[in-house]
C-alpha cells in the first residue's frame, strides 16, 4: 500500500492487569482467554467499519474513518466485555484512549502525532474506561453520544505544548449507574504515619499485608482476590496497593467506594485514590451504614 494521509481517529484497546491474568490462570488458558477477546475486540471494530492496523501484545491499535461509528464501537467493546456469561471476556477489563487528527498510513502501518496522542490517552484510561480527546469530542455528531460525553481531565502530556482537554464516555446503562451521594470529606491529616503491616477483614476472610506484599484487588471478577457480590459492585472495584512505603487504596469502579477512618473521617473515592492510615471500614457501591446492615464491608487497621 502506498503513503496516504488521511483524518480519522485513532483507538488503542488494551487489556487491563494482563500480568495479574497470567499469574492466576496459568500461561495457556491466559493467552487463550486475551486471544479470544482480542478478537472480539477486532470483530466489533470492523462492524463499526473500524482498520485493524495491529495487535501490540494485549492491545490492539484501530482506526477510524467515521467519529460517531468510533465511539459506537468503544461502547459496544466495553458493554460486550462486561457479559460475564460469555467464556471470551470472561476475568478481561478493557481501557480504551482515542485521538482525532491526521494520520499517514504506509505498508499496512499507521503513524503520526494523531497516533502518539491518542496511546497516551489511553496510558492514563483504567479499566473499563474509555476516554479521548477533546478535539474528537468536539466532532461527535449523534445527540446520544454527546450527553453521554463528561469533561474528565485537562492532562499535560511530556513534549506537548499545550495541555490536552480529556473526556469520558459514560457507556453504561442509566440503571447501572447510581446517583451517588458524595460522603462529608474531611482534610486528611499533613503527614500520615508509617505504617507497616495493613490488617484487611472481610466477613470470614482476613489479609494480613506489609510493605513487600503483591496488590490485592476487590471486586466481582472471579480473578479477584477478594469476591464482593452485589449489584453496585464493579468487575474490578478496588486495589490496595504498596506506595512509596505506603497502604493506598485505588477506586477504579462505576459507582466509587465509601472509607470511614477512625469513626470520624468519611471520605468518598471514585477513580482515586486514598492512603490508608488508622482503623476503619471500606464499603463498596454505597455509604458504610447501609452496607453494615448486609455484613457487606471491610474493616482495616494499620499498625
Amino acid at each position: 500500500m502506498s503513503e496516504k494521509s488521511i483524518q480519522c481517529v485513532v483507538m488503542f484497546a488494551d487489556v487491563v492487569g494482563s500480568t495479574a491474568i497470567y499469574e492466576k490462570m496459568g500461561d495457556t488458558e491466559a493467552r487463550d482467554r486475551i486471544s479470544k477477546a482480542l478478537n472480539t475486540l477486532i470483530s466489533i471494530c470492523r462492524r463499526h467499519k473500524g482498520h485493524l492496523i495491529k495487535t501490540i501484545g494485549d492491545e490492539v491499535l484501530v482506526y477510524f474513518l467515521d467519529v460517531d461509528l468510533s465511539l459506537m464501537a468503544a461502547q459496544a467493546i466495553q458493554e460486550t466485555m462486561e457479559d460475564d456469561r460469555s467464556p471470551e471476556t470472561v476475568g478481561i477489563s478493557i481501557k480504551i484512549g482515542m485521538h482525532y487528527g491526521p494520520a499517514i498510513l504506509d505498508n499496512n502501518d499507521i503513524f503520526g502525532d494523531t497516533v502518539n496522542v491518542a496511546a497516551r490517552i489511553a496510558s492514563i484510561s483504567k479499566s473499563r474506561q474509555i476516554l479521548y480527546s477533546g478535539i474528537l469530542a468536539n466532532r461527535i455528531h449523534s445527540a446520544d453520544l454527546n450527553a453521554q460525553t463528561r469533561k474528565f481531565d485537562r492532562v499535560d502530556f511530556k513534549g506537548k505544548e499545550n495541555a490536552f482537554d480529556i473526556y469520558q464516555l459514560l457507556w453504561e446503562e442509566d440503571g447501572e449507574v447510581t446517583d451517588m451521594q458524595t460522603g462529608e470529606i474531611f482534610a486528611l491529616p499533613a503527614k500520615i504515619e508509617q505504617f507497616k503491616e495493613l490488617l484487611l477483614t472481610y466477613q470470614s476472610k482476613t489479609l494480613r499485608l506489609n510493605l513487600s506484599s503483591k496488590p490485592v484487588v476487590f471486586g466481582r471478577d472471579k480473578i479477584c482476590d477478594v469476591l464482593i457480590s452485589g449489584t453496585l459492585i464493579s468487575r474490578i472495584h478496588i486495589k490496595i496497593v504498596i506506595q512509596r512505603g505506603k497502604f493506598t487504596l485505588i477506586d477504579q469502579s462505576t459507582n466509587g467506594t465509601y472509607v470511614s477512618i477512625n469513626d470520624e473521617q468519611k471520605i468518598y473515592l471514585r477513580r482515586e485514590e486514598l492512603t490508608l492510615f488508622g482503623q476503619g471500614k471500606i464499603s463498596f457501591g454505597k455509604p458504610v451504614k447501609e452496607s453494615e446492615q448486609g455484613n457487606n464491608i471491610l474493616q482495616f487497621s494499620c499498625s
